[in-house]
């Protein structure tokens, strides 16, 4: 390892000079941590042009000789010369960061907004300001028409595999040309649900519950279960979201 430092650049002799190998596989073996005043009493002082420098060389397998050698240790023990014990150069465990309704909410749209813009037959449009019951218009680039998508996401896992799927019933406007896409979360599997709900937004209200509550249109939705209820007939899977909403821009 040769190592040119400028001699204007050591201000402090007590500041401490590091320095090591970049390798493929990050740092190497061994590195030098030396006060500056003892780099410039053991370097070798020369020029660089007009601009005084000091130079050194170490190997990454260092030998008493070595003048540096009191200077070179081992990479892993890089922290405990800063005098840092090995327990406190070991990072805390990092507790796992809830996910919260609002970032799966972006997952959802972000993951049907690629779904969709993935055959090149959509243009795709976010309104704003985000205020009505679609908030993602798909434009079919051959027949002109569109239709408006809200996207709900929720997550779900062993312990909670159904999931309350609601729509405030105050902004809630139905229209023949607007759907919901509902998504699932798997959050044990840090995935989507193969499977997802198109349901015609002038249907929504058969598929809730009878009363709303707290001012919500609500229904219970478990993708996990393949048993008989009013929302299979809007089951459809993921990979054919994009041609599901295509056919009916077409229909």
């Amino acid at each position: 390892m040769h190592l040119v430092v400028w001699a204007d650049s050591l201000k402090d002799d007590d500041a401490l000079l590091v320095s090591g190998l970049i390798t493929d596989g990050g740092l190497g073996p061994t590195m030098l941590v030396i006060p500056e005043g003892d780099f410039k009493r053991l370097a070798e002082a020369s020029h660089d042009g007009d601009r005084p420098i000091y130079s050194a060389r170490f190997g990454m397998h260092p030998r008493e000789r070595s003048r540096f050698y009191e200077f070179l240790i081992p990479t892993e023990r890089l922290a405990e010369r800063f005098g840092i014990s090995p327990a406190e150069a070991t990072a805390p465990p990092v507790e796992p960061h809830p996910m919260w309704r609002s970032d799966v909410g972006f997952l959802g749209e972000a993951k049907v907004t690629l779904l969709l813009a993935e055959g090149g037959e959509l243009n795709l449009f976010r309104p704003f300001p985000d205020l009505e019951t679609a908030e993602l218009v798909a434009l079919d680039l051959d027949t002109r028409r569109v239709l408006g998508i809200q996207v709900k996401t929720r997550g779900i896992d062993a312990a909670h595999p159904a999931a309350t799927v609601n729509v405030r019933a105050l902004s809630f406007r139905p229209a023949p040309s607007t759907y919901f896409v509902i998504l699932a979360w798997l959050r044990d599997d840090h995935r989507f649900h193969e499977d997802c709900l198109l349901i015609p937004s002038v249907e929504f209200r058969d598929v809730c519950q009878h009363e709303e509550v707290n001012g919500q249109l609500k229904f219970e939705w478990n993708p996990i279960t393949q048993a008989r209820s009013r929302l299979l007939r809007y089951r459809t899977s993921l990979p054919v979201l994009r041609s599901e909403i295509v056919s009916r821009l077409r229909a």
